[in-house]
């Protein structure tokens, strides 16, 4: 996409606070993101980075402020996103393969009975598109940890959705798959948004270039190899790879290329 062409606001923040039973999670957000950016989401546990997702998915509402995703609510824009947990709860027991996975995506979307060839054809494509297929009739559980994680990204691409949301997608595999992952991440970004909940900072260095850093209050920052000050304030410690940068805007809630 050139630098020049404008593109689509499709998620925008605007004052946003959130509470649980009166204790603050989320003070005063604002945040745009843009259509086919790959942002990750950053911070210290509790901070807020579920909460966030949470939000963008319509599954509860702020207490104060506006949330716009694709120009709408985001219950009214829910079933353009598509959501991939870090794993599936399950009974291991249980004899699903993994293209039942896939097409439990797609339960819902047509009514009630069995799956349609269409449907079954989608299921089957999105397998494809993680370099799954091959699997399709092998039962879930018997799959690695790497592979499970690819079956959930194409229950979420069944759904043909605009935009992706993973929550921690490398918390439960080894680096060799998690970088598969990753270099599926950077080909599906080609053509939709992909937000990503992540603790992974080799991830945020090489595979995005911009962050959102979240502990209560939410910045945004360009990626580095620098070692910042801001890191050490949002974690307590020492662990990198994001910096403040002068493109960024004063309460550092916006950033765009140079």
């Amino acid at each position: 996409m050139a630098a020049t062409e404008k593109r689509e606001i499709v998620i925008s923040f605007d004052k946003v606070d959130f509470s649980y039973n009166g204790e603050p999670v989320l003070i005063d957000v604002n945040l745009q993101v843009q259509e086919r950016e790959i942002i990750g989401i950053v911070g210290p546990n509790g901070g807020g980075k579920t909460t966030l997702l949470r939000l963008i998915l319509g599954l509860i509402k702020p207490d104060r402020g506006e949330i716009l995703v694709f120009g709408d609510t985001p219950a009214r824009s829910s079933h353009r996103l598509g959501y991939v947990p870090q794993h599936m709860q399950f009974d291991h027991r249980f004899p699903v393969a993994a293209l039942d996975v896939v097409l439990m995506g797609l339960t819902g979307k047509t009514g009630f009975g069995p799956f349609s060839r269409t449907q079954a054809a989608a299921a089957e494509e999105a397998l494809d598109a993680v370099s799954l297929l091959q699997y399709r009739k092998k039962p879930f559980a018997e799959l690695s940890g790497g592979q499970r994680q690819r079956v959930l990204i194409a229950r979420a691409l069944a759904t043909s959705p605009d935009m992706l949301l993973f929550d921690e997608p490398t918390a439960n595999v080894d680096t060799s798959a998690g970088e598969q992952l990753y270099e599926i991440l950077d080909r599906l970004n080609q053509t939709m948004t992909i937000l990503v909940v992540s603790h992974d900072i080799g991830f945020v260095n090489h595979h995005i270039s911009s962050v959102v850093c979240v502990n209560h209050r939410v910045r945004v920052h360009p990626t580095s190899d620098l070692t910042g000050r801001n890191i050490v304030d949002l974690y307590g410690h020492d662990m990198a790879l994001i910096r403040h940068d002068h493109r960024c805007s004063g309460e550092g809630h916006s950033c765009t290329s140079s």
